[in-house]
């Protein structure tokens, strides 16, 4: 299983930051502080709300270190157990 892998379920409850991502300028943007970033620029708008862009770094962050660990299986159950992974 690779990052690909968990990407797609890792977006379940943040489709809107996913649909404005692919408005912005560099497709690798972090969504922080990049010009051209359209999720920030939808805060700014008032159109989505800074604790919305939070929790999305927040699980990006547990999601992005669980799929570094070696014990796969455990991370797994764990990102099940907090439904960021789904089949």
């Amino acid at each position: 299983m690779n990052k690909k892998d968990l990407a797609e379920p890792f977006y379940h409850g943040f489709e809107k930051i996913l649909e404005l991502s692919r408005n912005c300028k560099f497709s690798d943007c972090t969504h922080t502080n990049e010009t051209g970033c359209a999720v920030t620029q939808s805060i700014s708008e008032g159109t989505l709300s800074e604790e919305s862009l939070h929790h999305y770094h927040r699980e990006k962050n547990e999601a992005d270190y669980l799929s570094s660990q070696k014990n796969k299986t455990k991370a797994i159950d764990y990102m099940k157990q907090r439904k960021l992974f789904k089949r």
